[in-house]
């Protein structure tokens, strides 16, 4: 018997409902289903996102918790609130617009039930504009936890909408916290700095809804958010001062870039054909 798992998603007002139901749809047609799922409603939600939640509310009765947030106050808090509502000891993040493939819970609990030592799994993703069975490229990320700490002080290591983990450990390493996109990225280094213990699974186990000349987040704030970053990941020891400075060079600059640019870059450097 699979142990038990939470699954856990923000919702807010600019999320699609069509695109809200789409994702909901493929966690409850898991071929190892959620023993729960906990939507935190950041903030106040449009009608139809409201009646999409109510739909499966009904549908799912106790396996479906919510939780409204009165403002809005971004995806990393957001998820700090989540994961505390959670019940279970594993928690798998899932965002309102992406999919997951029918069998990832199956493939992320086979290697938690293998390997009692791992705190943290995800996979790859592959990304499409419109059509998930359309996929125009992959983000490929390493799979061993040496591999995997290694990327970490150049880029993110994971892929986040894919991610299971244990409540216990995100719990000790902090939460998460409010780092305008890159919530994800300072969790990950702050539980590797607390020796947790990290794997990805070789193969995509979601598909992220992405604008194909998309880019990364850009702009003066998520410039500054980045600097904030990596000098939190030099102070705590994370990385050095070379790295630091690679790092401030090669991506906080690349954020000041136009849209079009940013996705160019990323596109060639970051992803493989799909």
């Amino acid at each position: 018997m699979s142990p038990a798992f939470s699954v856990l998603m923000p919702v807010y007002a600019g999320d699609d409902p069509s695109h809200l139901e789409a994702a909901l749809r493929s966690v409850v047609d898991q071929s190892v289903r959620p023993d729960e799922i906990v939507i935190v409603e950041d903030g106040p939600l449009t009608d139809a996102l409201s009646d999409v939640l109510d739909s499966y509310e009904r549908a799912q009765g106790d396996h479906f918790s919510r939780y409204r947030l009165r403002e809005n106050v971004g995806i990393g808090n957001a998820l700090r609130v989540g994961v505390r509502r959670c019940e279970h000891e594993l928690v798998a993040r899932m965002d309102a617009d992406d999919i997951s493939v029918p069998d990832r819970f199956e493939r992320q609990l086979a290697v938690f039930e293998r390997r009692p030592d791992v705190d943290v799994v995800g996979g790859y993703i592959a990304e499409f504009d419109d059509d998930p069975d359309d996929c125009f490229a992959c983000r490929i990320v390493p799979t061993n936890h040496t591999s995997i700490a290694a990327r970490a002080r150049f880029r993110n290591p994971m892929n986040h909408i894919t991610v299971m983990a244990r409540r216990r450990a995100i719990l000790e390493a902090g939460n998460y916290r409010d780092f305008l996109g890159m919530e994800d990225y300072d969790l990950w280094v702050r539980m590797l700095s607390n020796e947790a213990t990290f794997a990805n699974v070789p193969s995509v186990l979601a598909k992220a809804r992405i604008d194909r000349d998309y880019g990364q987040r850009g702009g003066l704030s998520v410039t500054k958010a980045e600097v904030r970053l990596q000098r939190s990941f030099y102070r705590s020891g994370f990385i050095d001062a070379p790295i630091l400075l690679y790092n401030l060079l090669t991506r906080a600059s690349v954020r000041l870039l136009p849209k079009r640019i940013r996705g160019r870059l990323i596109t060639r450097y970051t992803r493989t054909p799909g």
